[in-house]
C-alpha cells in the first residue's frame, strides 16, 4: 500500500487555508519577504543570468495575465521562469538557514506570476506564498537541506520547487487530490548543483523552480497525475535519491501554532549569507587599522562556510558572492558589500587583490554558521580582533523594516527613481487593500522607461 502521509498533510493544510486565522507578524513577514524580492530583482536589472533568461522567454510569445520583470504580461510559466532567476542574480536574497534554502525567490515568483494572473486579491496571494514557505521549510528541516548541501545539491532548487507547487496550487485552488499530483510532479523535477555555485547557473536554479513549481499546479489542474509518495519519511523518495544512505530523510510532517517565516533571514549584503559575518567583522576592524602594515588576516567560521563560500581567488563578480577572503577584504576596507562591490572594477582593484591574498579561512566545529572571528596581524608584531556571534538579518539580530527600507531604496533607485517610495509603500500595505495589480504594473515596466 502506498503511504501518502505528509502529501495528504500538505493537501490539507493548504486546502484549509481559507479558514486559517494567520497572525499579523507572519503576514508582515510575508510583506519583508515580498519587499525583499521586489528590490533584489529590480536591482537586478543589469545581471546577465536575468537578462538572458527574459530573452528567452520573451521569444516565446505566451500569452497571459501574469507580470514578469521588465516585460509586461506573459503566460505564469513564463513570468515565473523569468522572475525567479531575476531574484537570485545577486544572491541578495534572504534565507531559511532551517532547511538552508532562498525560498522567497522562487515562492514569490510563482505566487505574483499566478497571482496576478487570476487577478487574485491580496489576502489570497499573501496566503499562497505563506503557504509555500511554511510547507517547504518542514520539508527541508530535520537537517535534510543541510545534508544534501553538502553532497552537492543546491537545497534551493529541491525545496524551492516543492515551495512554488504549493504557492502556485492555492493560487489555482486546486483540490486536495490535485494538490498532492502537483506536489508529485514537482518532485521528480528537483536538481541543481553547488558545483554551479558562483556561476549563472545559481540564479537559474531558483528561475526553474518557479517554472516547474508553476507548471506543477498547471499540469495537476489539466488531470496529469503524478506519483504521490516522494514526499515521505520512508520509502523511494525524493529525499531517498539525494541521501542515499539514508542518514537524513523527510521528517514526519505537523503544522502547529510555529511558524518558520519568522526564522527567516534578510541579507544587508550582496553575497552568499556565509559570508556576511565575515563581512561584518571586518568592517568592526576597518577604522581600526592601516591597510598597508596588515601581515595577515586569519578568520576562524563554521566548516561549511570554507567548503560553500571559501573561494581563495574568485576572478568574476559572481565568484566574489562566495568568496569569505574577498568579503574580509571589502569588509576590512570599509566598503559596504552591496551590489557596486561585486563587480569587475572592484574585484580587479589591487589593493582589494593584495589584501585578500593575506587572509587565511578557518573552521571549527560547533561555533554558528552565522558567526566569525577575525584576527589581523601585522608587521610589527602587534595584532586586533573583533567578533560576529550573529550577523545582522538573522531571527535573532534582525533587520527590520527600517533596515530593509535602506536595502530597497540601494537596489530600486537606479531603476525606479522617484516611484521607489511609491513601490515601497504598496509592498507595505499589501493585504489591506487590493495593492498586487500596482505593484505588478510597476514590476512589469520596461526598465529603459525610468
Amino acid at each position: 500500500m502506498t503511504v501518502t502521509e505528509n502529501a495528504r498533510t500538505i493537501a490539507s493544510y493548504v486546502s484549509g487555508t481559507p479558514q486559517r486565522q494567520i497572525p499579523e507578524n507572519v503576514l508582515d513577514a510575508a510583506r519583508m519577504c515580498l519587499a525583499d524580492w521586489c528590490a533584489v530583482g529590480l536591482g537586478a536589472f543589469d545581471q546577465p543570468a536575468g537578462v538572458s533568461a527574459m530573452s528567452v522567454a520573451k521569444a516565446w510569445s505566451s500569452t497571459g495575465r501574469a507580470s514578469m520583470f521588465f516585460s509586461g504580461y506573459h503566460a505564469p510559466t513564463a513570468a515565473a521562469f523569468v522572475n525567479g532567476t531575476f531574484a537570485h542574480c545577486l544572491d541578495f536574497d534572504d534565507t531559511h538557514f532551517g532547511c538552508l534554502a532562498h525560498l522567497s525567490g522562487p515562492t514569490w515568483a510563482a505566487t505574483l506570476a499566478t497571482a496576478s494572473h487570476r487577478g487574485l486579491d491580496d489576502e489570497t496571494a499573501l496566503r499562497a506564498f505563506i503557504n509555500g514557505f511554511e510547507v517547504a521549510s518542514r520539508l527541508g528541516g530535520n537537517g535534510l537541506g543541510h545534508e544534501i548541501t553538502g553532497r552537492g545539491i543546491h537545497s534551493t532548487a529541491v525545496f524551492g520547487r516543492l515551495s512554488a507547487a504549493v504557492a502556485a496550487s492555492y493560487a489555482y485552488g486546486l483540490n486536495e487530490q490535485q494538490i498532492m499530483y502537483a506536489l508529485g510532479a514537482a518532485a521528480t523535477q528537483c536538481i541543481g548543483l553547488v558545483a554551479s555555485f558562483g556561476t549563472m547557473s545559481k540564479p537559474l536554479h531558483a528561475g526553474k523552480a518557479a517554472l516547474d513549481g508553476v507548471l506543477s499546479a498547471e499540469l495537476a489542474s489539466a488531470g496529469f497525475e503524478s506519483k504521490l509518495d516522494l514526499l515521505e519519511a520512508e520509502g523511494q523518495t525524493l529525499a531517498a535519491a539525494l541521501v542515499q544512505d539514508g542518514l537524513k530523510t523527510f521528517p514526519k510532517l505537523s503544522f502547529g501554532d510555529e511558524w518558520q517565516i519568522l526564522q527567516d533571514t534578510f541579507k544587508p549584503f550582496a553575497a552568499c549569507n556565509l559570508t556576511h559575518a565575515t563581512i561584518e567583522t571586518g568592517q568592526k576592524l576597518a577604522s581600526e587599522i592601516n591597510l598597508d602594515n596588515i601581515d595577515k588576516v586569519i578568520v576562524n567560521v563554521h566548516p561549511s562556510v570554507l567548503r560553500l563560500a571559501g573561494k581563495p581567488s574568485p576572478n568574476t563578480p559572481l565568484e566574489g558572492k562566495f568568496s569569505n577572503q574577498y568579503c574580509a577584504a571589502l569588509g576590512l576596507s570599509g566598503y559596504d558589500a552591496t551590489k557596486r562591490d561585486f563587480d569587475m572594477d572592484r574585484i580587479t582593484d589591487p589593493t582589494i587583490r593584495g589584501l585578500m591574498e593575506k587572509v587565511t579561512l578557518t573552521g571549527t566545529d560547533g561555533v554558528s554558521e552565522v558567526s566569525a572571528t577575525m584576527t589581523v596581524h601585522f608587521g610589527d608584531g602587534s595584532q586586533v580582533s573583533a567578533e560576529t556571534p550573529i550577523s545582522i538579518g538573522n531571527p535573532g539580530n534582525p533587520l527590520g523594516w527600517e533596515g530593509m527600507e535602506r536595502k530597497f531604496n540601494a537596489l530600486v533607485e537606479p531603476v525606479l527613481g522617484d516611484g521607489t517610495e511609491t513601490l515601497f509603500k504598496l509592498i507595505r500595505n499589501t493585504g489591506d487593500g487590493n495593492t498586487l495589480p500596482q505593484i505588478a504594473e510597476i514590476l512589469s515596466g520596461d526598465r529603459s522607461l525610468h
